[in-house]
């Protein structure tokens, strides 16, 4: 998130063009494109899922979830695990997703995969938030490697999705970087001593040859995971529907256009929203909104609170000499200026794939030029340059050797959700940002879970539980004992009134700070 300010704040850059970078987070998102680059995770799409619809639209339901990504998954799942039992057969579905695109098509279908908490902001969130809060920040990100990877083998997906485990190396290449960041993991490996006890420092003789980083002042090295995000949510949407045929529905290429409370509703029934889509309209007692970029479309309150940043990916193949380490490690590279993250896909059909993302500030005007952007349809043509060459030049030439073909299979952009005060909002939203009126006393409510500032993995899946847990405890529908993840969420996630009054960015270059 700092890196965001920075630009914003930054003398060095013409303030029109930060101007133009503030205006653009404060338009409105629109809806997600039409024309979408494409991404290699979406290369063989579910047969089954990947344009699901109905022939009609369901007039009503339960909960209406939209957005199909990894947080929609997790709490559709929540939702239909962990509710009471229907006291009846249900005249309505329980859950009904609703999609812009093709499932899965958005941010969770173009990310990099990756399952990378390096904890190395520790010091910084404490030094902001104090020690207990930035203890319990890192223990919420750290546990969705373990859960992730264990709902995968829940579902017997683990394959299929290629879910494992891996050491992460968080690479240096100058000794500033470096030493700052020793500081850093020496600080978070005091302070959380079981949960570091994986974390390692190598530097000088101690990197090992084999790990071919012949340019490394230093390497941080932990836990990590990878996963191939698609299939993950595919996988588990399919598992769901069979299980609850009737209870679950997904209506792909159904964007939302507009949500409007449901006037008259008492008199005829209980549903208090109407949800407009472009094939008709849902009624519904709960809308969940996990769009992440595209929140404050439909939320206008949330402009300038979180706003849209386009990154982009690549899948590259390796060169000839470099071994396949994609069961074994994944990585970041640390720059003077930005940093790109990398996985490789374990040897399968699709071979020994190499998925690095980055380059934003190496983008143009260093990065400035994508806040604000909500469109995947184009890719930034410095980030191409930097992405397509950056590999041989990290590992070293005479370790990487030669690609057997043009090294750069696919390149795509997607649209990450940052907010400003670089943490998820995750709960219930008041009238003060929805703009719609009261509901009359009807029950049900507007949630969110979005805006994960780049960093979906380590914060989507338990933030989609932990705002299911809200809505099912909130109309007395908790049955299984799923509410510890209430407690394990930061309050510094929670949509409370007064962050909405805080989180914001300056709305002109002109103010000195940004109110967070």
């Amino acid at each position: 998130m700092a890196f965001v300010q920075s630009l914003i704040l930054n003398p060095g850059i013409p303030a029109r063009d930060r101007q133009r970078a503030l205006d653009r987070a404060f338009a409105d998102p629109g809806l997600p494109t039409q024309n979408p680059t494409s991404s290699f995770w979406l290369r063989s799409p579910h047969p089954d899922l990947a344009e699901a619809q109905s022939t009609e639209l369901p007039s009503e339901a339960e909960v209406v979830i939209i957005g199909s990504g990894v947080t929609g998954t997790s709490i559709a799942r929540t939702l239909l695990n962990s509710r009471k039992p229907p006291r009846d057969t249900p005249n309505r579905p329980a859950v009904v997703i609703l999609e812009a695109r093709d499932v899965c098509s958005g941010a969770t279908g173009r990310n990099g995969g990756h399952i990378l908490e390096t904890a190395e902001e520790f010091a910084d969130l404490e030094e902001k938030h104090g020690l207990e809060a930035a203890t319990k920040i890192m223990r919420f990100r750290m546990a969705h490697l373990s859960e992730m990877l264990a709902v995968a083998e829940e579902y017997g997906i683990t394959e299929e999705s290629q879910a494992r485990k891996v050491q992460f190396l968080s690479v240096y290449f100058d000794e500033e970087g470096w030493s700052d960041a020793k500081r850093r993991v020496e600080r978070l490996k005091e302070c959380l001593t079981e949960e570091s006890r994986e974390w390692k420092l190598l530097e000088g003789t101690e990197i090992p040859r084999e790990l071919s980083l012949p340019h490394a002042q230093g390497i941080v090295a932990g836990p990590a995971g990878a996963i191939w995000p698609y299939r993950f949510v595919t996988g588990i949407l399919a598992h769901l529907k069979q299980e609850f045929p009737r209870e679950l529905v997904i209506e792909t290429n159904s964007p939302v256009t507009e949500i409007t409370e449901n006037s008259g509703a008492r008199a005829r029934h209980s549903l208090r929203y109407l949800v407009q889509t472009s094939r008709g309209s849902v009624r519904a007692r709960h809308v969940i909104h996990c769009t992440n970029a595209h929140a404050s479309h439909l939320i206008p309150g949330l402009r300038g609170r979180i706003y849209p940043i386009r990154g982009q990916m690549s899948a590259q193949y390796p060169g000839n000499e470099f071994p396949c380490q994609g069961g074994k490690h994944s990585w970041i590279f640390n720059y003077e200026r930005g940093f790109d993250y990398l996985t490789q896909l374990p040897q399968s059909d699709t071979g020994k794939m190499m998925m690095l993302g980055g380059g934003f500030a190496q983008g143009e005007q260093g990065g400035l030029a994508d806040i604000g952007v909500a469109s995947d349809s184009e890719l930034s043509l410095y980030a191409d340059i930097h992405l397509s060459g950056a590999l041989s030049a990290v590992f070293g030439r005479e370790n990487w050797g030669a690609a057997p073909r043009p090294s750069v299979e696919r390149m795509w952009t997607g649209n990450m959700g940052f907010s400003a005060d670089g943490f998820p909002w995750v709960g219930r939203l008041p009238e003060s940002l929805t703009q719609r009126e009261n509901g009359q006393g009807l029950k049900g409510a507007e949630w969110i879970s979005a805006a994960f500032s780049g960093e979906g993995m380590v914060h989507a899946w338990c933030c989609g539980k932990a705002v299911a847990t809200m809505l099912l405890r909130e109309d007395g529908e908790l049955a299984e004992s799923v509410a510890k993840v209430l407690d394990l969420l930061p309050e510094q996630m929670l949509v409370t009134e007064q962050r909405v009054k805080r989180a914001v960015l300056p709305r002109s270059v002109e103010a000195q700070q940004p109110h967070l």
